[in-house]
C-alpha cells in the first residue's frame, strides 16, 4: 500500500512539473523568468524583491496620460542598485497620442530605460487611448527611438485587436504584453501575434494577502502584479538593455 501511495505521488508530482509550460503556468517553472510592474501606490522593497532569483526586471509605471508617476525616478536607481533591469510603461488615455508618447520618450530618457510599453486598459473611448491613436502612439516611439514599445492589453482588447486590426505591421512589431489572470493564456488567434512576450498572470484580482496567489514575490504585497517573460536571458537582454 505504502509502495502504491508513493508511486502515485511520484505521478502526481511528474505531471505537475510538465505542467509547466509556456501555455500553462509558465512561473511555476524553475527557470521561469518574472517581471514585476509596479506603480506610486505600490509598496515595494526592491532588495527583497531581488532575493528571488527568479525575478529579473521591474516595468514602472511612468504615467496616465500626461500626469507622471510620483516613484518612477527614485525606483529606477533602486532596481539597477539591486541588479534589476528597469523598464517603463505609460497608461494611455484620451487625448494627444503624439504628445502621450513623448512623455513617455522623455520618463525613459531621464532613467535610461530601453524598455518602454504603452497601456491600454480597455476599449472605452472616455477612459482608454484608441486603438487607431495606440497605432500612432506606437509609431512615434519607434520614429523617436528606433525600438518597438510593447503593447499592454487584457483579453477582451487582444482578441478586439487581432479581428479588427490583423494586417497592422505597427501592432504585430509591438511586443505583446497580455493581462490574462487564469492558468493558461486562452490565446487562440495568432494572425497578428504568434504569441505573448509578456503575461500578466497575477495581481489583486486573484492573489489574497492570506490565501490563494498564483506567486509571491518578497517585498511585495498581494495587490503587485506580477508577470511571467517569455523568452528567457536572450529575450530578456533584447527588450531591456
Amino acid at each position: 500500500m505504502i509502495t502504491r501511495l508513493v508511486a502515485a505521488s511520484l505521478l502526481f508530482a511528474s505531471s505537475t512539473i510538465l505542467a509547466q509550460t509556456l501555455d500553462d503556468r509558465p512561473w511555476l517553472a524553475t527557470d521561469a523568468t518574472i517581471v514585476i510592474d509596479p506603480y506610486q501606490d505600490n509598496p515595494v522593497d526592491m532588495a527583497k524583491v531581488a532575493t528571488d532569483p527568479k525575478v529579473k526586471a521591474v516595468i514602472h509605471r511612468a504615467g496616465v496620460g500626461l500626469r507622471a508617476d510620483t516613484r518612477y525616478i527614485e525606483r529606477a536607481a533602486e532596481a539597477k542598485r539591486h541588479g534589476l533591469r528597469y523598464g517603463l510603461y505609460l497608461m494611455g488615455v484620451p487625448g494627444d497620442p503624439i504628445a502621450q508618447a513623448d512623455a513617455l520618450i522623455a520618463a525613459g530618457a531621464r532613467v535610461n530605460a530601453k524598455f518602454l510599453a504603452l497601456d491600454i486598459e480597455n476599449l472605452d473611448p472616455k477612459r482608454s487611448m484608441s486603438i487607431p491613436d495606440a497605432v500612432r502612439f506606437l509609431d512615434h516611439v519607434r520614429a523617436k527611438t528606433g525600438r518597438s514599445a510593447a503593447l499592454y492589453v487584457n483579453f477582451s482588447v487582444y482578441k478586439h485587436i487581432s479581428q479588427r486590426y490583423p494586417t497592422s505591421a505597427t501592432l504585430k512589431a509591438a511586443p505583446l504584453w497580455i493581462a490574462r489572470f487564469r492558468d493558461r493564456h486562452g490565446m487562440n488567434d495568432a494572425t497578428l501575434w504568434p504569441t505573448y512576450t509578456l503575461w500578466q498572470f497575477s495581481s489583486e484580482l486573484n492573489c489574497t494577502s492570506s490565501g490563494p496567489c498564483p506567486y509571491r514575490v518578497p517585498g511585495t504585497r498581494s495587490d503587485i502584479d506580477v508577470n511571467v517573460l517569455r523568452g528567457g536571458e536572450a529575450r530578456l537582454k533584447a527588450l531591456f538593455d
